[in-house]
């Protein structure tokens, strides 16, 4: 079992990482493979959408989608709100280049049964206060489809550290930690994350000397 990390501390990591000459861009890279990695072994359905937030959640959406493609997938973008990090602008060129197919929002309500994997990847740790606008009419939407559901690191509308819950947060059947399981998910419970999937991305925790 993984011990579960603080936001701060996974900070801290990330940060360790970036001294040590990682990039952001190559952190959201294994994020994403390693994520796409796991629902491929996990689940045998080959049909997939994945609703990318405008940071580096969505990035590492957008890198999943670009894999699950590689891997024989037929995968559907969601961006409700546009790419607002160098990052995830870079991964939402990349997507297209890769050939996933980019859906709007309000195009998808009367197909949306049609998903057998439907992937959080809106809004990550670092989120907090209500769900609002765009990104709640998502989760919203993502909540009445009828496929797996599954959230990148943490599901939209819950707090990393808390564990508090927005009425709309996404409920997931399974929730992909990186590196660990947040603080939070520990202390919301499996009845509000699902199984909890762990995923490796290399972060180490001693620092440059």
């Amino acid at each position: 079992m993984h011990k579960a990390i603080s936001v701060k501390k996974m900070r801290e990591l990330e940060e360790n990482a970036f001294a040590n000459g990682t990039t952001v861009l190559e952190l959201m890279e294994r994020a994403g493979k390693a994520c796409a990695d796991m629902i491929k072994n996990k689940y045998s359905a080959r049909n997939a959408i994945v609703f990318c937030g405008p940071g580096n959640n969505g990035g590492d959406g957008l890198v999943c989608a670009r894999y699950l493609v590689d891997f024989g997938f037929g995968v559907s973008v969601i961006l409700p709100i546009e790419p607002k990090t160098d990052a995830t602008k870079t991964n939402y060129e990349r997507a297209k280049s890769a050939g996933v197919v980019f859906v709007k929002l309000d195009d998808l309500q009367d197909n949306e049964n049609r998903f057998y994997i439907v992937i959080d990847a809106l809004l990550g740790i670092g989120a907090k206060g209500k769900l609002r606008g765009e990104i709640k009419k998502s989760c919203q939407l993502i909540n009445s489809m009828s496929g797996f559901k599954i959230s990148i690191d943490i599901p939209t509308g819950m707090n990393a550290d808390t564990g508090e819950c927005d009425p709309d947060y996404v409920e997931p059947d399974a929730t992909i930690g990186i590196h660990a399981p947040k603080t939070g998910e520990i202390k919301a419970g499996k009845k509000k994350t699902g199984e909890s999937w762990i995923v490796d991305i290399g972060l180490m925790s001693r620092r440059k000397r």
